[in-house]
């Protein structure tokens, strides 16, 4: 009775292991496709809307969800009393602290986070250029995590409940 107990209770615990994992894909690719509609909007607002991006923040802060407008506002609110001044690194600072438990990969992470270093041109173009090399970026890391993002789920699942079997008749 106990060993079927135990072996049940091996089973279902390597089956959510692996249910979480699969899980975590998920949010990367709903957190990647934020990051895009983010990027896009923040490369349509400096090409045409000419915002600074302490503006922009502002309105990243007010129109998109929850968890991303909170550090929009805290980067808006810490540049925007002493004109953009150290936004490159009010930016990074925040950014890391928004993305760091986020399940993304590290040149995901990076790339976002370093962004506002390399905003320094002076013309709109470039900016929105940068922007836009880091949406392509993001973009193409999307379409990747989508098209996996079925089979890898099969797959973590499969080697979860796999692990939790072999792990059963090991210890039992």
């Amino acid at each position: 009775m106990y060993k079927a107990v135990g072996f049940l209770c091996i089973l279902v615990g390597c089956a959510g292991w692996g249910h979480s994992l699969a899980g975590q894909e998920k949010e990367r690719v709903r957190h990647l496709r934020a990051l895009v509609r983010i990027l896009g909007q923040m490369r349509s607002e400096i090409s045409y809307g000419k915002h600074t991006m302490p503006e922009i923040c502002l309105l990243l802060s007010e129109l998109n969800d929850e968890y991303y407008s909170i550090y929009f506002g805290r980067i808006y609110e810490r540049t925007a009393g002493e004109s953009g001044t150290g936004f490159p690194k009010v930016w990074e600072e925040e950014l890391e602290k928004c993305l760091g438990p986020l399940p993304l990969r590290e040149d995901e992470r990076k790339a976002m986070s370093e962004l506002a270093k390399n905003l320094r041109f002076r013309e709109e173009n470039g900016q929105a250029g940068r922007v836009g090399q880091v949406e392509v970026f993001l973009e193409g890391r999307l379409r990747q995590a989508e098209e996996t993002l079925e089979n890898r789920s099969k797959m973590i699942h499969s080697v979860s409940i796999l692990t939790g079997l072999l792990l059963a008749i090991m210890l039992l």
